[in-house]
């Protein structure tokens, strides 16, 4: 089993596409890795990841997958808003030297 992941870029995206695409979703229902490949994800990544996850089979609700989507989209947001540093200037008004 590996624990390989997908960049969150490209798990947004097939969240995506899943949650709203009929056609992709019966794709990626009978043949997940070529699904993957549309998405632009390489086949060295879809080779390191889990052969289980990579078998046909019936996927959620459009919606269950569409409340996944906003969950990961909302942890993205908070990973990059936490890096953002206020600055404060405290020398207005002051005269060059």
């Amino acid at each position: 089993m590996s624990d390989t992941r997908l960049p969150k870029d490209q798990e947004l995206a097939l969240l995506r596409k899943l949650s709203s695409d009929d056609a992709y979703r019966s794709r990626f229902e009978k043949s997940p890795a070529d699904a993957l490949k549309e998405i632009g994800v390489s086949d060295s990544d879809i080779a390191a990841l889990d052969s289980a996850n990579l078998q046909p089979g019936t996927l959620a609700a459009k919606d269950k997958i569409a409340a996944a989507h906003q969950q990961l989209d909302a942890e993205v947001f908070s990973d990059h808003a936490c890096m953002i540093f206020p600055l404060m200037r405290l020398n207005y008004g002051d005269k060059p030297d």
